[in-house]
């Protein structure tokens, strides 16, 4: 029987990278046995490598999984990483709310584990934040619509072509598992800046059918930072007071990198276009990006719970960009 499980370590990998995705509150055992319609007894035996999977089994497990057979199967090669990659076709708008469950998720998973952590840099406002204030996470969409997608429409028909509360409800779970999840960000002063250009560059376009469309993109935008504020100030975030690290960087951080940590391992999402992104596996690459990002941290500046002035300054900055983007548009419509 030990040279059965020995013989069969690729099947103990699977099984194990498939139970590092799986919610806490689910039984491994019985999700395996469900999915391969066995009994409990057949899938512990899969689990522990003594009954081998047959080829179909395999497939659907790693279809299901969304684990790449290849990653499994073929030996560490150091010109390949194991990556994955979701196009998002708006056609069908449960393609992107899977999206969003999908990334909330990865977040759950992390706030579920021992030592799990969130750690990134921020180019641009992480859909994290943004996903809190509805309209705002909608904007976003609306522009990567339009520029991939050649929407003609305006800001205004998109919001009523959605069904806004199943996206509320997405975008609810993703921002509750945020907020429970300690995190270590890593920011600019330029971060803020591509969403505030976004909105100005949309107005300019007659993208917005009333003024207070867009105002109300400001409002939200403002009371985002106001919100990162207040976490910085206490050194926690949301409700449940969990640790929360902001750190700001006068380095230019190039790419917004996502770091999950869960259990031993490390994920890492690769950020694309405006919305989507590469999840990358492979544990050479992302402890290469653990300690990319923990130099990017070690010359950047903590203005969490301490640095109470370069706190105030920063965030005024960001509070002022606002300012004259509303000032911007309100001049505009004149």
């Amino acid at each position: 029987m030990e040279n059965q499980i020995i013989n069969n370590q690729h099947q103990i990998k699977l099984f194990k990278l498939i139970k590092d995705k799986l919610q806490s509150n689910l039984v491994f055992v019985n999700v395996i046995a469900d999915l391969l319609s066995i009994s409990q007894d057949a899938a512990y035996r899969r689990i522990r490598g003594i009954k081998p999977i047959d080829f179909e089994e395999a497939i659907l497990l790693c279809n299901r999984f969304k684990i790449s057979l290849d990653s499994i199967a073929i030996k560490n090669d150091d010109a390949f990483i194991r990556c994955q990659y979701n196009p998002l076709d708006l056609s069908d708008l449960n393609n992107y709310t899977q999206y969003i469950e999908d990334v909330a998720t990865s977040i759950e998973s992390v706030r579920n584990a021992q030592d799990g952590e969130l750690i990134f840099t921020a180019v641009d406002i992480p859909i994290f934040n943004y996903s809190a204030y509805t309209e705002l996470a909608i904007f976003k969409l609306f522009s990567w619509s339009n520029s991939i997608y050649d929407y003609k429409g305006s800001f205004d028909k998109f919001l009523t072509e959605l069904d806004i509360k199943k996206l509320s409800n997405c975008y609810e779970k993703l921002v509750k598992n945020y907020q429970l999840c300690q995190s270590t960000e890593v920011w600019a002063d330029f971060t803020i800046d591509r969403l505030v250009q976004l909105v100005y560059h949309h107005f300019e376009m007659g993208d917005f059918d009333n003024i207070n469309s867009a105002l109300l993109l400001c409002e939200q935008l403002l009371e985002l930072i106001n919100t990162i504020y207040h976490w910085t100030d206490n050194g926690q975030k949301g409700e449940s007071a969990v640790q929360y690290k902001f750190y700001v960087t006068d380095v230019d951080i190039s790419n917004t990198f996502v770091l999950f940590r869960k259990n031993g391992m490390l994920d890492c999402d690769l950020k694309l276009f405006s919305i989507n992104h590469f999840d990358i596996y492979d544990q050479r690459f992302c402890q290469q990006t653990e300690n990319w990002l923990q130099t990017a941290i070690q010359r950047s500046t903590l203005i969490t719970g301490t640095s109470e002035k370069h706190r105030f300054k920063f965030f005024n900055r960001q509070r002022q960009k606002i300012g004259e983007l509303v000032d911007k548009i309100i001049e505009k419509s004149k």
